[in-house]
C-alpha cells in the first residue's frame, strides 16, 4: 500500500505546480484566511495530562538522557513501583470530554482557528492510526477518535480546524535505530504515513509541524510532503503550514514563520509569522501544580495580541485540558472574558493589516484597514491615505493624563471613536492626535485597563523610519527546544 502511495506521489510531482524544492515551495502564496483570522487557540492534550507534572515533557524528564530528580521523586512518591509511562495511557480516560464544549469555548474566545496536538513527542496519537497499534486514543485510554470528534464539532462554524504533528518520538525504537544506523525506517513506516493519514482523513487547514530539529528536512521527506500537500492533497487550496520541517528550516522555510515560542519582534517583518504562547506560563500541557498567578491575565493576552498583529503576526494561544477531558475553569474564564473584549473591538482585529507605524506613545499599537481595492492583496501593511485608511490604536497602558499620539496627523475631517461605545470626537487639523483625559468615556468602556480608538480621515503620510520601541510585555522563560523550549 505504501509503495503505491509513493509511486502516485512521484508521478504527480513530475507535472506539479510546486516542486519539492524550497524556492518552489516558498513561492506559494499563503491562503488569505490565515492572515485575516489573526487569533487561534492551541490545544496540548495527551497522556502527559495524567501525571500532569512539570510539563508535557514529563516523560523525557523522567526517562530521558538526564532524568530530572524532582520528576523522578514525584513519580516514586505517588505511583507504585514498576510504573511505566504506558500505564498512564490506561488512566487517560477523558470520560468528561465533550468536543462541542471545546468548540464553544474556542468560539467564545474570539478565535478563528484551532490547532490540536494530534501527536506530541510521546508518540501517543489522538486518532486510530494504522501505524501505532495500542498507542493511540482508540486502542487505549479514551477509546475515542479525539481528532475526529473535534473536527466534527467545528464543522459549520467560522473556526478553521488544524492539527499539530510531532515528526519525531522520544523513545520510538525505529527513530533511535535510524540515528544509530543512518537509516530512514521510522520516517518510511511511521511519521510520513501518519502525516498522509491525518491530511487525507481529517483535512486540516493547518498542519503545524514540530519535533524536527534533530534531523534534516531530507530525512523527514518534508519537501516531498509539502509538494504533495500543495499540489494534490484534499486541502491543497486552503492549507497553511509552519516552518518546522527539519534542522535549519525554522524562520526560513514553510508557510508562516514561528521562530520560537513567545516570539515578539516588536517590528514589522517581511514574512507572515505566528506567536505561539500558552496561558499557563510554565507548561503547555495540563499541570497539577499550576497556581492562579501562573495564568496570564486578559490584559496580558490582549497586549500580546495587539503587539503581534501590529507587526504582521498571528497569535496562537495554548490551553491544556486535564486527563478527564475538561479545560480548566480558570482557562475557560480567561478565554470567555477575552472573547467579550474582542467581540466589542472586532473591526480593529480581524481582516486588518499593519499600518505605516507599528506603535506610539503610551504603549499604543496600531492596526488598519483600507477601502481601496487597487492595492495588492498580499501587501505587508496599509499605506496612510486620507479618506481611505482607517487606523485603530490599541492603547494598552491607560493614561493618567492627556495622551498624545505623535504618529497620527489629523485633519478637519478626522473623527475619533472609542470602540465599543457610541462616543466620538473631532480633534481638528493638528500635527498629532491629543486624547484629553477628561474626554475618555470611562464609564462606557468595556475594560478600564485597555481601550481601542478608531481614527477615520487622518492625514496622508508615507512610511518613514520606525520609532524605537519600548518592550512592555515580559518575556516568560523558554522551557526547552522547539516552541516548547526554543
Amino acid at each position: 500500500m505504501l509503495t503505491v502511495l509513493y509511486l502516485q506521489l512521484f508521478f504527480t510531482l513530475a507535472f506539479a505546480k510546486y516542486q519539492p524544492t524550497w524556492p518552489s515551495l516558498d513561492s506559494r502564496p499563503l491562503p488569505s484566511w490565515y492572515d485575516e483570522s489573526k487569533f487561534g487557540i492551541f490545544c496540548h492534550w495527551g497522556v502527559y495530562s495524567v501525571p500532569a507534572y512539570r510539563s508535557e515533557w514529563m516523560w523525557w524528564y523522567w526517562k530521558g538522557e538526564k532524568p530530572d530528580k524532582d520528576v523522578v521523586r514525584y513519580i516514586d512518591r505517588n505511583y507504585k513501583p514498576g510504573t511505566t509511562y504506558a500505564d498512564f495511557a490506561r488512566e487517560f480516560t477523558a470520560e468528561l470530554f465533550d468536543a462541542k464544549d471545546f468548540a464553544d469555548i474556542v468560539k467564545s474566545a474570539g478565535a478563528r482557528y484551532f490547532v490540536l496536538t494530534s501527536k506530541h513527542h510521546e508518540g501517543f496519537a489522538l486518532w486510530p492510526t494504522r501505524t501505532s497499534w495500542n498507542w493511540n486514543s482508540v486502542d487505549v485510554g479514551p477509546k475515542r477518535d479525539i481528532v475526529g470528534e473535534l473536527k466534527d464539532a467545528f464543522k459549520g462554524t467560522d473556526v478553521h480546524y488544524g492539527l499539530y504533528f510531532s515528526l519525531f518520538e522520544w523513545f520510538h525504537p525505529m527513530f533511535i535505530d535510524d540515528g544509530k544506523y543512518n537509516t530512514t525506517t521510522y520516517v518510511d513506516q511511521v511519521s510520513y504515513p501518519q502525516l498522509l493519514e491525518i491530511v487525507n482523513r481529517y483535512k486540516p487547514e493547518v498542519v503545524w509541524s514540530d519535533g524536527d530539529w534533530d534531523k534534516s528536512d531530507e530525512y523527514w521527506r518534508s519537501k516531498d510532503f509539502l509538494a504533495w500537500l500543495y499540489n494534490t492533497s484534499p486541502v491543497k487550496d486552503k492549507v497553511v503550514v509552519n516552518d518546522r520541517w527539519g534542522s535549519g528550516t525554522i524562520g526560513k522555510h514553510g508557510g508562516f514563520l514561528t521562530f520560537s515560542d513567545h516570539f515578539d519582534p516588536g517590528k514589522l517583518l517581511d514574512r507572515k509569522w505566528e506567536n505561539c504562547m500558552t496561558l499557563d506560563k510554565a507548561s503547555w500541557g495540563n499541570r497539577r501544580t499550576m497556581k492562579s498567578s501562573d495564568v496570564h491575565t486578559v490584559h496580558e493576552i490582549v497586549e500580546q495580541l495587539a503587539r503581534t498583529v501590529s507587526c504582521g503576526g498571528n497569535l496562537l494561544l495554548n490551553v491544556g485540558p486535564d486527563m478527564h477531558g475538561k479545560i480548566p475553569p480558570i482557562f475557560e474564564d480567561r478565554l470567555r472574558e477575552l472573547g467579550k473584549f474582542l467581540n466589542a473591538n472586532s473591526e480593529a482585529l480581524y481582516g486588518t493589516k499593519p499600518w505605516i507605524h507599528q506603535n506610539d506613545t503610551g504603549n499604543t499599537w496600531y492596526t488598519s484597514r483600507i477601502s481601496s481595492t487597487a492595492l495588492p492583496r498580499n501587501r505587508l501593511y496599509n499605506p496612510q491615505i486620507e479618506g481611505e485608511t482607517i487606523v485603530y490604536a490599541w492603547v494598552l497602558d491607560m493614561p493618567t493624563k492627556d495622551l498624545e499620539l505623535q504618529n497620527l496627523k489629523t485633519t478637519d475631517r478626522t473623527k475619533v471613536t472609542f470602540l465599543g461605545t457610541d462616543v466620538s470626537f473631532e480633534p481638528g487639523a493638528k500635527s498629532s492626535l491629543l486624547i484629553k483625559f477628561d474626554n475618555i468615556p470611562w464609564r462606557h468602556l468595556l475594560r478600564n485597563d485597555v481601550m481601542v480608538l478608531k481614527i477615520e480621515n487622518a492625514a496622508s503620510q508615507t512610511r518613514g523610519r520606525e520609532r524605537k520601541r519600548r518592550r512592555t510585555f515580559r518575556k516568560f522563560p523558554d522551557f526547552h527546544w522547539s516552541y516548547d523550549a526554543f
